[in-house]
């Protein structure tokens, strides 16, 4: 029998999700990507949101509600302030609490509405999604992109209860996705069934995949760069992202490769401390630290890049640079940590260097520099592998095919 499109379209689960982020940064994206590819596929998606947030129409710095009362604002205005401003005790207490305050719109809608699927962004010290959702006989599916007990930059007051938590929830979900090996690994460690945990990194738009397009030939010429060879590095520029190393490190190569320039695009919290960097090494010449820039400029400021870079990253996140670095065909030289050795090959579609190894930085950024051949061989290996497997939509289509076993 010849399946019709009203067919087609009961077989697609109705999901509703649930976050408790502020919809900001690399985690804002990956939520508003993720939903926007399973709602192309026809999938009716649903959110469930903290108080004051709508991530769908949010920027990527701050979270921009089309509407919004004055008590969510408040709620919104709290919970920032304890999260940049409470002890880290008062604020796990705070993390905790909002269990409270979800319980009621959770329940309400997964007993007053058709959800198939609850899909939740793991936060810590969160269990009332999966909670209710087993109570009602609704199968989860938990998004987890980081784990109690791993060194991260906020650290933690209640480690033990956090993670007594966690072994709970994560027992409780009948499928967990990872952005990386190292979460799957942890979490098997910790007794999750290893058959229900599923890697599927970050990814990238479509439209970021550049092909022939070169959106980035005037910009070159607008920064002054067009016979030189550049660099970059593109992000929300954090501390571990050891930018002080990455300029230390062109400085040192500078008198055997004289036409190497430094671009680093990004909002920084610290973009003063970088500048006076460059200044007191005399590097005004060599490096360009452009500060924010608008989100449709991205991959025209990468296309102007001849080298793409990754200086360092966390062991356990899938970093979303990297994907758009091979979406434009650039050739990348990132750290070896375990989620950039899940995507790249060295020497196949990107090349990598040990942690903490500066000298071996410099050696392949040097390797790089001198064979255009090579560049032009790694990038568009890597521009290849990113269409084949990480674009959002391709990510959405394993989540459904995930969710379709469980419903």
């Amino acid at each position: 029998m010849e399946t019709t499109p009203k067919d087609t379209a009961k077989l697609l689960p109705r999901i509703l999700y649930h976050h408790r982020t502020q919809g900001r940064g690399g985690e804002g994206v990956h939520i508003r990507e993720v939903i926007r590819a399973l709602r192309k596929l026809g999938c009716e998606v649903e959110m469930q949101e903290a108080p004051g947030v709508d991530a769908m129409s949010a920027s990527e710095t701050q979270a921009v509600p089309a509407r919004r009362e004055a008590s969510a604002r408040l709620h919104s205005r709290v919970f920032k302030y304890l999260s940049q401003h409470a002890p880290q005790l008062v604020f796990e207490i705070a993390e905790l609490g909002y269990n409270l305050w979800a319980w009621l719109p959770l329940s309400r809608r997964l007993r007053r509405e058709r959800i198939d699927i609850l899909y939740e962004r793991y936060a810590f010290f969160s269990f009332i999604g999966t909670w209710l959702a087993r109570r009602r006989s609704i199968p989860s599916v938990l998004e987890v992109n980081e784990i109690s007990g791993i060194e991260r930059t906020r650290g933690q007051a209640m480690p033990g209860l956090a993670q007594r938590i966690e072994v709970a929830v994560f027992n409780r979900a009948e499928r967990i996705l990872v952005v990386s090996s190292f979460l799957k690994d942890a979490l098997v460690e910790r007794g999750v069934e290893r058959n229900k945990v599923h890697i599927i990194p970050n990814a990238v738009r479509e439209d970021m995949l550049a092909g022939d397009k070169r959106p980035g030939k005037k910009m070159r010429v607008g920064l002054g760069l067009e016979d030189r060879t550049v660099v970059g590095f593109v992000g929300q520029i954090a501390p571990w992202d050891r930018l002080d190393l990455l300029i230390e490190d062109v400085a040192s190569l500078l008198s055997d490769l004289p036409d190497l320039h430094l671009l680093i695009v990004g909002p920084c919290r610290f973009m003063d401390e970088l500048q006076h960097q460059v200044d007191s090494l005399s590097l005004q010449h060599a490096v360009t630290l452009t500060g924010p820039v608008e989100r449709n400029e991205v991959a025209a400021y990468i296309d102007t890049m001849d080298i793409c870079v990754l200086p360092h990253s966390n062991p356990f996140g899938s970093p979303i640079v990297m994907f758009e670095y091979m979406a434009m065909g650039k050739p990348v030289l990132a750290v070896d940590v375990g989620p950039v050795n899940d995507v790249i090959d060295d020497e196949v579609n990107g090349c990598l260097f040990p942690t903490g190894d500066r000298q071996a930085f410099r050696q392949r950024l040097k390797a790089l520099v001198a064979d255009p051949a090579l560049r032009k061989r790694i990038g568009r290996q890597g521009y290849e592998d990113v269409r084949a497997r990480h674009t959002w939509h391709r990510n959405a289509e394993r989540i459904l095919e995930i969710m379709r076993d469980i419903v």
